[in-house]
């Protein structure tokens, strides 16, 4: 008798059962980590593309204003969880560029969930003109400020942090973390 040629076998390639589990296992750890930490990422980047939008609009307000020669007239409604409001009304005659605004029902549909608390006081208030010079004023012309802090509806609003929009009375525009919905001091982070 002759001897048996070996026929090789082609070698098979893969994953067995139990490494397949510990792969789905370690998947589902890391999204179970990763999932909640990407919703607050969400949240928090609404917060601050919501306060980024009005900071845009007074900076705006405050460009023309000194542009033009003539005050800009500031509005901001605090609107909680409905969404906030600003209306900007230059007292320029025939205005030829679009003037920036933002409806509630605007705010709602952009950054769901947010809300915004309109900060007043003896130096803060929600209606304010931004003058020729950049200063900012009440319409009866003292000298004020307006501050806007922006956050998240829930029990656990705090966790997401809160933004601040603040115009002083110099003109000088800031937006920065802030430690509650009522306060006007930014974070030093």
């Amino acid at each position: 008798m002759g001897a048996r040629l070996a026929i090789p076998r082609p070698s098979v390639a893969g994953f067995t059962l139990v490494e397949l589990l510990i792969i789905i296992a370690v998947l589902g750890i890391l999204a179970a980590i990763a999932v909640p930490q990407f919703n607050i990422w969400l949240v928090r980047s609404r917060i601050q593309a919501a306060s980024g939008n009005l900071q845009q609009d007074l900076a705006w307000a405050e460009g023309y204003a000194i542009r033009s020669g003539y005050p800009v007239l500031v509005q901001i409604q605090s609107g909680g969880a409905t969404g906030c409001s600003w209306t900007l009304t230059p007292a320029a005659p025939n205005v030829s560029q679009a003037v920036p605004q933002m409806t509630a029902a605007s705010f709602a549909s952009q950054y769901p969930n947010t809300s915004c608390t309109v900060l007043t006081g003896t130096t803060l208030s929600s209606v304010v003109n931004v003058g020729p010079t950049g200063m900012v004023y009440t319409p009866g012309g003292t000298i004020t400020s307006a501050a806007v802090t922006f956050g998240t509806g829930g029990a656990n609003a705090s966790s997401y942090g809160y933004w601040l929009v603040q115009l002083s009375g110099a003109g000088n525009l800031r937006n920065c973390a802030t430690s509650a919905p009522t306060s006007s001091v930014c974070n030093l982070q």
